[in-house]
């Protein structure tokens, strides 16, 4: 299950739960509701004044309550491990396929501690063992020539006790360098973690991929599958041909940012399209992508944003020279939209 879906399924049991104990405590279906709904806009008052004072998903009080302080390094990395799959992609054709680079971002503090434990290039070879392990066991194919490669990076971004999945930049021909020199083989992660059920094949219904169905981070990029070409293993196959992804650019004043990546998010954090460093400009404000031709836009952000000063319906379809507002202010910054 996709990480969106799996948080909309935690809200709604929460909810369910909340109202069950209300029903147990008032004896009445009507008194538990209106309890219920007094709680959830309390709740909501106290979100919206939080956000009216500056108080974000980016703020420093949030992403202190957001960290995991107890996970140190190795926990993160090997909870890393267990959701790799979570970047794959479906294509056009119905075939599951997998970036051929995978970045797995740590926070500054777990990725020295892992630095301290071993060397990051052992870790990312691998990690990139593994990944190769769930890229056999849920039929998928690689996204381009040559072995996967999966970098640990840190990021100052994510949060202690918490990991990020990107999709990294795909991997060129000749050596395959990881962040401090070449690759060694390591076979053996019991070194970083105690033993447990690892991310290989499994059978049904086991492991911590079980039920796994075609689900990715939002943030994958189907531009790969352009070259319609896809290897496996020694097997190379061939996906119907899809035609190349125009390059999307959006200048905001002296800023210009640009991708052709379907699935890239724009705003001030650590996102394909970087934007100015503006409190209207959420850190994932808005999230693009390419689908029969066209490119579509999708509002991510609570500050608002209008496409030509209209409020944006989900999967509006871009056109060149569209102006998109960062914000509902008059004085919230716009990026004139260049598709070509």
């Amino acid at each position: 299950m996709a990480r969106r879906s799996r948080r909309r399924w935690a809200v709604a049991a929460a909810a369910a739960a909340c109202w069950a104990l209300l029903l147990a405590v008032t004896g009445s279906v009507i008194a538990g509701t209106a309890v219920l709904l007094l709680l959830a806009a309390l709740g909501a008052g106290c979100v919206l004044g939080l956000r009216s004072m500056g108080v974000d998903a980016g703020h420093p009080w949030v992403r202190q309550l957001a960290a995991r302080p107890w996970r140190d390094g190795q926990d993160v990395l090997q909870l890393g491990l267990r959701h790799l799959a979570d970047v794959f992609v479906v294509t056009p054709a119905g075939a599951l396929l997998a970036p051929a680079a995978v970045q797995l971002r740590l926070s500054p503090r777990d990725f020295g501690a892992l630095g301290e434990l071993m060397d990051i290039s052992l870790i990312n070879s691998s990690a990139a063992e593994v990944y190769e392990d769930e890229v056999a066991a849920r039929g998928a194919r690689l996204a381009g020539p040559g072995p996967a490669e999966v970098s640990v990076i840190s990021d100052p971004a994510v949060a202690p006790g918490r990991y990020a999945l990107r999709q990294g930049r795909s991997p060129g021909p000749g050596p395959r360098p990881g962040p401090l020199g070449g690759f060694r083989p390591l076979h053996d992660l019991s070194q970083l973690a105690p033993p447990g059920p690892g991310p290989g094949p499994q059978p049904a219904g086991s492991g911590p991929g079980a039920g796994f169905r075609h689900a990715h981070d939002g943030h994958t990029s189907a531009a790969a599958m352009a070259a319609g070409t896809v290897v496996t293993g020694l097997s190379t196959l061939t996906e119907p041909a899809i035609r190349p992804v125009p390059l999307l650019t959006l200048v905001t004043g002296d800023c210009v940012a640009q991708t052709r990546t379907s699935g890239a998010c724009a705003g001030r954090g650590a996102v394909e399209l970087v934007l100015p460093e503006i409190p209207t400009v959420s850190r994932e404000h808005a999230r693009f992508t390419f689908a029969d031709g066209q490119w579509r836009i999708a509002n991510l952000g609570r500050n608002g944003l209008t496409l030509n000063g209209v409020p944006v319906p989900a999967g509006h379809v871009l056109r060149d020279g569209d102006v998109i507002r960062w914000g509902r202010q008059p004085d919230a910054p716009a990026s004139r939209v260049e598709i070509g």
